[in-house]
């Protein structure tokens, strides 16, 4: 039997929405200035993620902020070679990819390097600002997702930040109305 025009209207298509956002997207997550010699952590669609100079030529690098040997938290660790991380106790140290590259108390003879993967997320710097890939898949291009005033050098790029103690949807819903 068909339903009357007005039964989808009443079905609230905000219960369809995730609670922690839209994963298969590129985020905008830190300017790349605010990543020095200290890992720094952040969370986004509700994933725990540390950001540290991990790449060639210090570039920003993201992996998930909980270490897989004790789940401790990666952004109180150190930064004691380029292009690594380091959990501050038990010393696993991982490279931009996640490659557990070395455990310090254990020395050179360590069994765990080429062992480990730890999650990391694809990062790129854009204008100063990084973006993370926060999907599980593939990432799709970069441009489908960043505006295009990103990937020329005209004009002039100012962030700003502010935080809102809402969920994200909420301060989607509302942006329209302003």
């Amino acid at each position: 039997p068909r339903q009357g025009a007005h039964a989808g209207a009443r079905m609230d298509v905000r219960a369809l929405t995730p609670d922690v956002g839209l994963k298969e997207y590129w985020y905008p997550a830190i300017e790349a200035s605010k990543v020095g010699r200290k890992p720094v952590g952040m969370k986004i669609c509700g994933e725990q993620l540390v950001f540290f100079k991990g790449k060639e030529k210090g570039e920003v690098s993201a992996l998930a902020n909980i270490c897989p040997h004790r789940g401790g938290s990666l952004m109180h660790g150190d930064c004691h070679y380029p292009g690594t991380i380091s959990f501050p106790h038990h010393g696993w140290t991982f490279n931009g990819d996640g490659d557990v590259l070395a455990v310090l108390p254990e020395g050179p003879q360590s069994p765990v390097p080429g062992k480990i993967q730890h999650r990391a997320y694809p990062t790129k710097t854009l204008r100063g600002l990084v973006w993370v890939w926060m999907g599980e898949d593939e990432p799709a291009p970069i441009e489908e997702d960043v505006p295009p005033e990103f990937f020329h050098n005209d004009g002039q790029v100012l962030y700003a930040y502010e935080v809102w103690k809402v969920n994200w949807r909420a301060a989607v819903e509302n942006a329209g109305d302003a």
